[in-house]
């Protein structure tokens, strides 16, 4: 969105609440991103105040851009969603909204928004890498969210000669090794409660730290890689939220869009989702342990 808006020549600029994975900063105009500090948090307060239109992306709930949630709510702009979430709060917040939870990713929102106005010539090598890039990570290369719309852009976005084997090798192939030692850690910590076809392991505080907070993206999809697993968790303590982070990834019908929204305050999709918990690490464990029985038919029930 960025891009397309420069090329309509709008002044536009891109804040991030927090710091995102090394594997995304080759992205184009990645130089041009603010992303928050105690340092720059004056820029952001009246770049905000000052903005005619704030376009929120992939962002469904204002706890999620923590802290510049404040100036937004300070600020008078015209306040646009684009979002494929399934658990959309805030919902008064916003002015206007192009949402579609049936959409594999938001990226899929933003080039409906580009086709429709017949601007799709504007999506040159630039912004079709970043839409594919988001098609990728956000569908687990294709696992989770697939509709033939999906294939139907991926396809669009192919022709318009994006490099697909030098983009999945910056994003997959480009790890630190302390991204490596951390995935080693976490597979240590897989526990596995057959019975419920279950599988889960943790990070905590010390890890994180121990590891120099090394990228988890992804960690939470091993776990489905184990036989006759199909629903697999990671839990995350966050020493900076104070807060337990979680994912879900699930196969066939296990909606963990729908277990993440009554148990932790969170969602997604179907077969992949996120939550959090405001109690200990092992207080949130022992909690989950306590409701997974309800959900034992259901499990047991998935074909693979």
């Amino acid at each position: 969105m960025f891009l397309y808006l420069k090329k309509l020549n709008h002044d536009v600029s891109i804040i991030i609440p927090t710091n995102y994975p090394h594997f995304l900063k080759w992205l184009p105009n990645n130089e041009d991103f603010i992303i928050f500090s105690e340092k720059n948090q004056g820029v952001i307060k009246e770049k905000i105040i000052y903005s005619d239109i704030i376009i929120f992306i992939d962002v469904h709930n204002l706890y999620r851009i923590k802290p510049i949630d404040i100036f937004l709510e300070e600020s008078k702009a015209i306040k646009m969603l684009i979002d494929h979430h399934d658990h959309l709060k805030n919902d008064d917040f916003f002015d206007l909204k192009f949402y579609d939870p049936t959409a594999s990713s938001t990226s899929i929102i933003i080039f409906r928004i580009i086709n429709s106005i017949g601007d799709f010539n504007m999506i040159d090598l630039r912004i079709a890498t970043c839409l594919y890039v988001s098609l990728i990570t956000d569908t687990g290369s294709f696992r989770f969210s697939i509709t033939p719309e999906t294939h139907y852009i991926a396809a669009k976005l192919l022709e318009t000669g994006i490099d697909i084997s030098y983009i999945n090798n910056r994003i997959y192939s480009i790890y630190t090794k302390y991204r490596m030692s951390l995935l080693g850690k976490t597979l240590q910590n897989v526990k596995i409660i057959s019975m419920y076809r279950t599988a889960y392991t943790i990070i905590n505080a010390y890890d994180l730290k121990d590891h120099n907070y090394g990228d988890t993206e992804g960690f939470v999809n091993y776990g489905l890689d184990i036989k006759n697993i199909v629903f697999s968790l990671i839990f995350i303590e966050d020493p900076i939220q104070k807060l337990i982070k979680i994912s879900f990834r699930s196969k066939g019908n296990f909606d963990v869009n729908t277990f993440a929204k009554k148990h932790f305050s969170g969602g997604g999709h179907k077969n992949a989702a996120g939550g959090i918990s405001n109690k200990s690490l092992n207080e949130t464990i022992k909690y989950f342990n306590s409701i997974l029985p309800i959900y034992k038919k259901i499990i047991q029930k998935i074909n693979l």
